[in-house]
């Protein structure tokens, strides 16, 4: 005859109900499994660890006997739609009427002379460097 343990390791635990140790330490943290401290170690005895299984099976009874909640939640879809028209609103995309005021009001900076910095921001580096060779061309022509 095997006499039976009353108290077992982590990982035992963890065989039995086949879910990782690591959930098990979790639980044991959470309070929601009782174990001992033993030489560095957790062990749950047996009758908690039935406890624990008893309560775990009366909250997924009480899940399942309960269709009306998730019956009030919309469906996956409908939430994702709401949350794409949501984020829509947030920043309107550019329109074609406004790329053309963007780019009028780029040329009309460097044509006026406006600071660098304005210029610089809208631009890549050669383009900056081409735009400033024009710039030194045309002052020379003024010149």
């Amino acid at each position: 005859m095997t006499a039976k343990r009353e108290f077992i390791s982590t990982n035992e635990v963890a065989q039995i109900l086949g879910i990782s140790p690591f959930t098990i330490r979790r639980y044991i943290q959470l309070r929601k499994l009782k174990a001992v401290k033993l030489e560095g170690s957790y062990r749950v005895r047996r009758a908690d660890l039935d406890d624990f299984l008893k309560a775990r099976e009366v909250e997924t009874e009480e899940e399942l006997d309960a269709p009306e909640s998730a019956e009030t939640k919309p469906p996956l879809r409908e939430a994702k739609s709401v949350t794409r028209e949501t984020t829509s609103k947030r920043t309107p995309p550019a329109s074609e009427e406004t790329k053309p005021v963007v780019r009028d009001a780029k040329n009309l900076a460097s044509k006026t002379g406006a600071p660098r910095s304005l210029v610089r921001a809208t631009k890549s580096k050669s383009a900056r460097k081409s735009q400033t060779r024009s710039v030194k061309r045309s002052k020379e022509d003024k010149s």
